[in-house]
């Protein structure tokens, strides 16, 4: 951030609220006219959004979104420059080290010691860092698919055989200069480009992005929460207005829905009708829901948005053996049953899913007697993508 853009913020963050709001409005008109898209934005009455609301200290050096661009750029220039094939190989290599440390938030010695071989995951679109010390833990970090795409392809090409397993092992030295030589060329301040900056910048990325904090420590591998939240502070007034959004929150927001998961956008696929929506949400599962394209769009769903699925009681389904029990649902998961209550016509089967997730299902007491459920009983609940409902507040 420059400094005009700095003193700016600082006389912006002198007004008062409807002096802010209006500022808000022209600034939004202004850039969608530069832009020629319409925003997004934190609709009023939806409450203050902490992701956008805190402040990085001024010691961490990272860079924002549109720096991160120009950054990008930059590399995509300078590889497109080269005069020759074995130059445009090379420079393509020193991209995707830039690419991998932008978009994992790996330290420098992770990303150079990656095998592209063993440690990517095109499946899960992940990559495995860390874990080459006897007291340090391997982490998996997702990264976009597109990315990774180019890695394979980069990989597979024969003229690259012989760097096949070592495709990141570059030299450190030789890649914070090109990080500067980038940077300047970029028009960044040289000093503020470094691969611990770019590994700064991706944490706050995240948490700008609604990311929560305990997540973002596991991907970066740190140790503690203390560690990943030098990334954001809060004033005392912030803090106030997000505790007091969310209380009055809790008292607003009802559901008749029973299950609850809490997870985050890891694919979408559009048909002309449909969009099939993929969250990783807690305990390692995944869940499957299928809306319309026309709630899709009302709810901005984008890959790593924050979502809670909801699925009713009476649209799960029970089977003691997953074999035997298939069907056409999508979600299908195993647990315990903790608890059952009955009135005689139906009855409640309550569980809890390997990881601790509670489930609830309600079935008829025919279905109970002929599937033989006790509590105690392992079990499999299944709902259908259709029957999950998708909420981002």
């Amino acid at each position: 951030m420059s400094t005009f853009e700095e003193n700016l913020l600082d006389r912006i963050a002198r007004l008062d609220t409807p002096s802010l709001e209006r500022l808000l409005e022209h600034a939004e008109a202004l850039l969608s006219q530069k832009t020629d898209r319409p925003l997004r934005r934190h609709h009023p009455g939806s409450g203050p959004c902490q992701a956008a609301m805190f402040k990085v200290p001024h010691d961490i050096r990272h860079l924002d979104t549109e720096q991160i661009d120009r950054l990008s750029a930059a590399f995509d220039a300078w590889r497109d420059a080269a005069r020759t094939s074995p130059i445009r190989r090379a420079r393509e290599r020193m991209r995707l080290v830039y690419l991998m440390l932008r978009h994992s938030g790996g330290k420098l010695g992770e990303v150079l010691a990656l095998n592209e071989n063993s440690d990517i995951d095109m499946g899960q679109s992940t990559v495995t860092l860390g874990g080459g010390k006897p007291d340090e833990t391997a982490r998996k970090v997702i990264v976009p698919k597109a990315f990774l795409e180019e890695v394979r392809r980069f990989a597979a090409s024969p003229a690259n055989r012989h760097m096949r397993g070592e495709l990141f092992r570059l030299d450190p030295g030789f890649v914070r200069r090109k990080l500067y030589e980038q940077a300047v060329k970029a028009g960044l301040p040289p000093g503020r480009v470094s691969p611990t900056s770019l590994r700064h910048s991706r944490a706050v990325e995240l948490l700008r992005g609604g990311v929560p904090l305990p997540v973002v420590q596991v991907m970066l591998g740190h140790s503690s929460l203390v560690l990943t939240s030098i990334y954001c502070s809060f004033s005392e007034q912030d803090c106030q207005r997000i505790l007091n959004h969310c209380v009055t929150k809790e008292s607003r927001v009802k559901t008749s829905a029973r299950n609850t998961f809490f997870g985050a956008v890891s694919s979408v696929r559009k048909s002309p009708l449909l969009t099939e929506i993929s969250l990783a949400v807690q305990n390692g599962f995944e869940v499957v829901a299928v809306i319309t394209n026309e709630s899709y769009e009302r709810l901005g769903l984008t890959e790593g948005a924050q979502v809670t699925a909801l699925v009713k009681a009476p649209w799960v389904l029970l089977g003691k053996d997953e074999h035997k029990a298939r069907t056409s649902a999508r979600n299908c998961f195993p647990g315990k049953v903790t608890g059952i209550r009955g009135d005689g016509v139906a009855v409640e089967i309550m569980g809890m899913l390997n990881g601790g997730t509670p489930m609830c299902a309600l079935i008829t007491a025919e279905s109970v007697e002929s599937l033989d459920i006790k509590e105690g009983d392992m079990v499999w609940f299944f709902f259908k993508a259709f029957s999950v409902i998708l909420s981002t507040d």
